[in-house]
């Protein structure tokens, strides 16, 4: 079984931060710390298309990282007009 991404600290803070904010592609940081990005926005409800699209990543990529860390896919809210 693979360790949680969030069972250990932040590899680079101030990375983690600006991708959390959107400000730099989620390739800068390592394995884990995209796993702990994906964990973070996929809690906040994101769709792995939001999530790719956010972070820079392919929603293939977002997608395989979810998929390794045991998140259930989130589907995009049904608009209602």
């Amino acid at each position: 079984m693979t360790e949680r991404p969030d069972a250990r600290p932040v590899t680079d803070r101030v990375r983690y931060r600006a991708c959390l904010l959107g400000e730099q592609p989620a390739e800068v940081l390592d394995q884990a710390d995209r796993e702990r990005l994906v964990l973070a926005l996929h809690a906040l409800g994101w769709t792995d298309e939001q999530i790719a699209a956010h972070t820079r990543m392919t929603s293939y990529t977002t997608a395989r990282i979810r998929a390794r860390i045991g998140l259930a896919p989130r589907r995009p809210k049904a608009r209602t007009t």
